[in-house]
């Protein structure tokens, strides 16, 4: 008490004095400066993306990608790399976070998806002097499959595969990356060359353009999605590559750009990832419809990443149909509860009430045992006074439960009471008549009428005062 109050005269002094009051109010204000700030303030991430070659149209997506990324406190780090196997070789050492790649690659248990950005068609470009109206019409010539590592040049082949052409064999690879196609001169070139690559593409308009090269139709793309699920039918549109380009759409197939992480990635990181792509924004600056941004998530080749899951559900309403059903469900099953707990406590109460019965049970003996010893030829006292006893010891455990709320029925209590009575009544009857007898014993033995009494009743009693004795014995 004496502490509190010299408190509260220490708070009442700082009440009264302006210094105290305005240092109070500044510390204030400074602590809500702060927690606002931090609540306010948004943990910056950096990721190492990479997107195959530099010179590639990945790289102009990865580019838009990281420009509408800093807006969402996301900074990446762009790093370049052979193709999408080599992309997807380093993302499971975890030497990189996250990769633009082509579809339709093997994955690994380390690999996620976090979604599909574009379509991205196959080209296939032949020089301009070369009559092109199969793929036959490639056997024996230099073709160019893309560096070992590259996704183009897997599907490439299975194209290839069509018409039974295997390299070496039937005509000769060439393995050239984007620069050297862009920097060796136009004679040196091979004669068709295969390409990946969403539209448009820098190196097919380079190649139309500085080199004379022009597009083939690949209409193959229902065949080979019998054999891979990841490749749709896709078409190049007339003129895409400048008004001497063919007129008409150019069929082919497709497979899809996709954007996957390392299983590790942060839930934040790869929400932001996708706050950026369907951002019009993004959409608008890497030159992509629309359209398939809305697509973003559909058909996942790979496991989808838990924070694009979360990502899909982030506009859900609270009270969906299933979590209404999920509540009406567990509702059922409280309510279930709640009766199985009545039924079982009241039978616990009925089980604790119902102990009167044994009470009566008792006493019911305890009379049988009286009436069997009435008609008997002699009466045993010893015994009678046991019984009594145990009529008392009985009486008083039925009171107690009564006081203790295991008996709630007052009649029955009076029943039972009326009971105990009457046997007692019994009991008490048969034994003044033994003792009646006993002093008619002693008065007819001729000696003092009243030692002779304490005698023979001490003589009745022994046998109870025995097994007192041995009770005592038994509980020490």
């Amino acid at each position: 008490m004496v502490s509190l109050r010299i408190f509260f005269a220490r708070l009442r002094q700082v009440g009264d004095s302006p210094r105290a009051l305005a240092l109070l109010a500044s510390i204030f204000l400074l602590a809500s400066a702060v927690f606002l700030r931090a609540s306010l303030d948004t943990e910056e991430h950096t990721i190492r993306l990479t997107a195959g070659d530099r010179r590639g149209r990945r790289t102009e997506v990865a580019e838009a990608l990281r420009i509408e990324a800093a807006a969402h406190e996301l900074e990446l780090e762009i790093v370049p790399a052979a193709g999408s196997d080599d992309a997807l070789e380093r993302l499971s050492r975890r030497e990189l976070d996250a990769a633009l790649i082509q579809g339709g690659l093997p994955g690994t248990p380390e690999l996620r998806e976090v979604a599909a950005v574009a379509l991205e068609p196959l080209h296939l470009l032949v020089r301009g002097d070369i009559a092109m109206e199969s793929l036959d019409d490639l056997r024996g010539r230099r073709v160019n499959l893309a560096p070992p590592g590259s996704g183009t040049r897997g599907l490439a082949l299975e194209v290839l595969a069509l018409a039974h052409l295997e390299p070496s064999r039937d005509f000769d690879e060439t393995q050239l990356d984007y620069r050297e196609l862009e920097s060796l001169p136009a004679e040196r070139l091979p004669d068709a060359i295969f390409h990946v690559s969403a539209l448009p593409s820098p190196l097919a308009s380079f190649l139309v353009d500085e080199r004379g090269y022009r597009l083939a139709p690949l209409p193959y793309a229902d065949a080979i999605a019998l054999r891979n699920v990841a490749v749709s039918r896709g078409r190049i549109p007339a003129y895409a590559y400048g008004a001497d380009a063919p007129a008409h759409d150019v069929p082919t197939l497709a497979t899809r750009m996709l954007l996957v992480v390392h299983r590790d990635t942060s839930d934040e990181v790869v929400k932001r990832l996708l706050e950026s792509l369907a951002s019009d924004s993004f959409g608008a600056r890497a030159r992509i419809a629309r359209a398939e941004i809305s697509t973003l998530v559909a058909q996942p080749e790979y496991p989808l990443h838990p924070g694009t899951l979360e990502w899909l559900h982030r506009n859900d309403p609270l009270l969906t149909p299933e979590l209404m059903e999920g509540i009406e469900s567990l509702r059922s099953f409280l309510v279930s509860l709640v009766v199985a707990g009545i039924l079982a406590y009241r039978w616990w109460r009925r089980s604790r009430v119902s102990g009167l019965d044994r009470f009566f049970a008792e006493v019911s003996r305890i009379d049988r045992e009286a009436l069997a010893l009435e008609r008997e030829t002699h009466l045993d006292l010893a015994r009678m006074v046991v019984l009594r006893t145990r009529l008392g010891e009985t009486k008083t455990r039925a009171l107690e439960a009564f006081a203790r709320g295991q008996v709630h029925s007052e009649e029955l209590l009076s029943s039972f009471l009326v009971h105990v009575a009457d046997v007692r009544s019994h009991l008490n009857a048969m034994i003044l008549h033994e003792r009646d007898r006993i002093e008619k014993r002693a008065r007819a033995i001729g000696r003092d009428e009243e030692a002779a009494l304490r005698e023979m009743w001490e003589e009745a009693l022994a046998d109870v005062r025995a097994d007192r004795e041995t009770q005592r014995g038994d509980r020490s």
